[in-house]
């Protein structure tokens, strides 16, 4: 079993909200290894980079290990999420200012948050991803175009 995160007290939330990468409302839709992959449904964007409807977050370093700071999550919870960027991937851990949502913090809510974006999902399954829609776009067009040049010369 490993030893529990030795963390430094939570930062206040809105010196936490300058100091992160990526911080979203979001409700668990999906888990994996053992709770500590964690896809998202988000419903807003507080900080950094826009996200798709649904996202994926790290809970722990190591994909088979365990560490003393690995975060888990609660299948329908919903939380404010204090992320890291790490390799391109959304990454989380005992020790940021993550926390389950409650009322009390809507009113911390900053004045620029959004919804997520509609460009698709980050590592859920079920949607197609753009490049497959835009590859079969250019497809049908250059056959289009084939047909009609076809059609011309014939």
């Amino acid at each position: 079993m490993p030893a529990a995160a030795s963390c430094a007290p939570p930062h206040p939330i809105e010196e936490a909200l300058s100091g992160s990468d990526s911080v979203f409302v979001g409700t668990v839709v999906g888990l994996a290894n053992g709770n500590r992959i964690a896809t998202f449904a988000v419903d807003e964007v507080w900080r950094g980079p826009d996200l798709p409807a649904r996202t994926v977050v790290r809970g722990s370093p190591e994909e088979n290990g365990i560490t003393s700071v690995d975060r888990s999550w609660e299948a329908g919870g919903k939380y404010l999420v204090f992320a890291a960027v790490v390799n391109g991937d959304l990454a989380d851990n005992a020790c940021s200012n993550t926390q389950i949502w409650s009322d009390d913090l809507a009113a911390r809510r900053p004045s620029d948050a959004r919804a997520p974006t509609d460009s698709g999902d980050s590592g859920s399954p079920g949607g197609l991803p753009s490049t497959l829609l835009l590859a079969v776009g250019m497809l049908a067009a250059i056959g289009l175009v084939s047909v009609l040049v076809f059609r011309k010369a014939g």
